[in-house]
């Protein structure tokens, strides 16, 4: 049969790569929560046993724990009393000193002072006791055993027990510090940071001691605090005794200075309590105010007196005659002219004008008496205008001498400012005397009070602090707690037992499932093949003929029908199957593949391009030669080399006869022409290849297909490795369809968790046989 050599490719499809991703970045970017629950899920078992097992290890080893009691006092630290004075503020700040930012943390460490743990231990005799004194302990078998050989020192396995050859001082000194330590050690002073109560916690084997102890320590601190008020208070009347004697001194001397200074320099002071606001004025300021205050007022009568005149000269009264009179007339002027004289005679001109009016309607004008009258009311006229004037000429006697005054208050004024002004520095100088003087004497007043209230508190003190609750027996141990720690043993073995599935996880570089094909490859999935268990790689080859219902072959359905909607416009003709490994499974799955497409109906060909190691033969009971290296030599024509799966009607094409150079062959131009006239005659040619990173050849050949079905075997190829090949075969050019998990282990798989478990396993299995 000739072979066909057309034009172009079959499907007139240009090959393109697989995807633009880098395959060895997605193989390391695993790490979400997904995938770290699947981990855990895989290796369930492992966590399973790993809590389990030391949990009861736990349990077993905090059974065996001596157990140990705690006792708590607590103490009200600043308790409030009735104090005799202010001295208790001052015998605080000694004790505090003068720092109250941290009263609680100084109170807390007073409690845990040596002083105070030395009392303890010598009111209770705890160096007497083996739990405080290591000398006193029993010795275990293990120091025995090491004592006796002489390998460790004494010292090292006793403590304090080689110190008993020493002198009695050092040995004391060492072995109370050993036993103050471990009082120490045993000791929890606390506070809430909101409050001013003190908790003392003790804890010991013996609850008895526990209790004792913590009650000892809060006596000691109660009775410490007030040896220190006595102390304080007996340093405090000391030095004040001392530091009054001093002030008296700076205080005599100050004193003398402000008089001598303002006697020197006439600054004397008035004595005038009687005068409101004369308190502390000089008497030259006093002097000058009631100068200033006499010439105010002067300029103050002399205004008015102005007023008052030029009133009446333009009321018209100091022009005499007729103006006079309506002058006088006048209620304004009436108000200002206060004169007895003029309102007199305005009564008797009333009176007279009156009579005249009288007489004049009943006699007329020319009647004596009625001239008569009018002359009267002229002749009082003339005299009210002569008492005008005589006020006036006093009102004008009265603004002189007003004016005179002021004028003498204003020079005597200006003559005393001139003086003041002398002494203006002067008084600066006093004024800083003075306060001197009084700092002087406020400080003494006040150390003067302190030092009688410390006379008064000598034999009068009160504690800062008292016990609010006193520590009780314990009836339970507080240490171990059985049930917490039991608990967080299980949470710290169950977080270990992840820990180990997630190293386990890390350490199985496998692909499990085709959701790891997807997010660790980056590569489209197109199925699982299960491992049907006790058939080889011949049956298994020829269980798709066999058991066309079986979960084996279904799957390979699956993947057919996958790699055909890769294209649904143009469904691919060559199709490349590889792996990155040897024993992958690929040859296999390349002839159930065909297998499949046969049974469909389709034409199809396998044609055997690994070169190396060729298996296609053997698994489709076909001849090893003459094959593909022989054509392509031209040593066979092509019907010579194509051979027939009489089970299946599946074309074989087997390798033939083994190469020295392969890539020559599968690049050649006779190669290419090969395939395009097999695309031409078949409807799907398969290609076995060998694996990627074994040989060259499986890069050229994956130009040349349509589409690249990448193997990946279950559980073993490595993740990186796959990773790889997939990049070997995106830089050559190739397009990876997607990648098939083979020989998987479907209760093993089913364990696991993943979402594509359930297939061909559990309910689904029903449905395969």
């Amino acid at each position: 049969m000739d072979l066909p050599t057309p034009a172009s490719a079959p499907n007139g499809i240009a090959p393109r790569r697989a995807t633009d991703t880098s395959f060895l970045a997605g193989a390391l970017d695993n790490a979400n929560l997904r995938n770290f629950w699947g981990a855990v899920w895989r290796w369930r078992g492992a966590v399973f046993w790993t809590t389990v097992l030391l949990t009861a290890l736990s349990i077993v080893v905090i059974r065996t724990l001596t157990p140990e009691y705690t006792a708590s006092a607590q103490v009200l630290v600043g308790v409030d009393h009735v104090k005799v004075g202010d001295l208790q503020d001052l015998i605080t700040d000694l004790r505090n000193g003068g720092d109250v930012s941290g009263p609680m943390a100084t109170e807390i460490g007073v409690i845990r002072s040596r002083k105070i743990a030395e009392e303890t231990i010598t009111k209770l005799n705890l160096q007497n006791d083996p739990e405080f004194n290591e000398a006193l302990r029993p010795q275990t078998a293990f120091q025995r055993i090491m004592s006796a050989q002489h390998i460790i020192p004494q010292s090292w396995l006793f403590g304090a027990s080689d110190t008993k050859t020493e002198g009695a001082e050092g040995s004391g000194g060492d072995e109370m510090t050993k036993i103050v330590t471990a009082l120490d050690d045993h000791l929890r002073v606390s506070n809430d940071g909101h409050s001013r109560i003190i908790v003392i916690s003790f804890e010991s084997k013996n609850p008895d001691t526990a209790a004792k102890v913590a009650n000892t320590i809060a006596d000691n601190y109660i009775v410490a605090g007030l040896d220190a008020k006595f102390e304080a208070t007996k340093r405090a009347n000391v030095w004040l005794a001392d530091r009054l004697n001093t002030l008296r001194q700076e205080v005599q001397v100050s004193d003398n200075a402000v008089e001598k200074f303002r006697n020197e320099n006439g600054l004397l002071q008035a004595q005038n309590p009687t005068v409101p606001g004369t308190e502390g004025m000089t008497l030259a300021m006093q002097q000058m105010s009631q100068i200033s205050a006499d010439a105010i007022t002067a300029h103050t009568k002399v205004l008015e007196a102005q007023s008052r005149l030029a009133e009446l000269q333009r009321s018209g009264a100091t022009k005499g005659g007729s103006a006079t009179v309506n002058a006088v007339n006048n209620d304004s002027i009436m108000e200002v002219l206060q004169s007895p004289t003029i309102q007199n005679l305005r009564g008797q001109e009333a009176d007279a004008e009156r009579r005249a009016a009288d007489l004049s309607g009943q006699f007329g004008d020319k009647y004596p008496r009625v001239i008569s009258a009018h002359a009267e009311v002229a002749e009082i006229r003339s005299r009210i205008q002569a008492e005008v004037g005589r006020v006036v000429d006093a009102l004008r006697n009265e603004v002189a001498t007003q004016q005179a005054r002021e004028q003498q208050l204003n020079n005597l004024l200006g003559k005393i400012k001139t003086d003041a002004a002398r002494n203006d520095i002067a008084e600066v100088q006093l004024h800083d005397l003075q306060r001197q003087a009084d700092a002087d004497k406020t400080l003494y007043q006040n150390f003067l009070n302190q030092f009688k209230q410390t006379q008064s508190q000598d034999s009068f003190q009160q504690p800062d602090a008292e016990v609010l609750s006193r520590a009780s027996v314990p009836l339970l141990p507080s240490f171990p707690q059985t049930l917490v720690l039991s608990l967080l043993c299980a949470a710290a073995s169950f977080m270990l037992g992840v820990i180990l599935a997630l190293v386990f996880q890390y350490l199985d570089v496998g692909v499990r499932s085709m959701e790891q094909l997807k997010s660790l490859l980056h590569v489209h999935a197109l199925g699982m093949v299960p491992a049907p268990q006790g058939l080889g790689r011949g049956k298994l080859a020829r269980e798709v003929i066999d058991r066309p219902m079986s979960s084996y072959s279904e799957a390979i359905r699956t993947i057919h029908t996958n790699l055909m909607l890769t294209d649904v416009d143009q469904r691919p003709r060559v199709v490349l199957v590889t792996s990155s490994l040897p024993g992958e499974g690929k040859s296999t799955l390349s002839v159930s593949l065909a297998e499949i497409s046969a049974r469909y109906g389709q034409k199809v060909v396998v044609v055997d391009a690994d070169l190396r190691r060729p298996t296609i033969h053997r698994l489709a009971t076909a001849a090893a030669k003459p094959g593909l290296v022989d054509w392509l030599l031209d040593r066979v024509s092509f019907d010579e080399i194509l051979q027939r799966h009489a089970l299946s009607g599946v074309d074989v094409i087997a390798a033939g006869e083994l190469p020295t150079v392969p890539p020559n062959l599968l690049s050649s131009e006779r190669f290419k022409q090969l395939l395009r006239g097999l695309g031409e005659q078949y409807e799907l040619v398969v290609i076995d290849s060998a694996p990627v990173l074994a040989l060259p050849d499986t890069r050229v050949l994956s130009m040349l297909a349509d589409k690249t079905v990448f193997v990946v075997r279950w559980a073993s190829t490595s993740r990186r490795v796959a990773a790889a090949a997939l990049q070997q075969l995106d830089e050559a050019g190739g397009f990876v369809a997607g990648a098939v998990l083979t020989a998987v282990d479907m209760k093993a798989h089913a364990k696991d968790g993943f979402y594509d478990s359930v297939l061909y396993s559990g309910q689904l299995k029903e449905y395969y046989r």
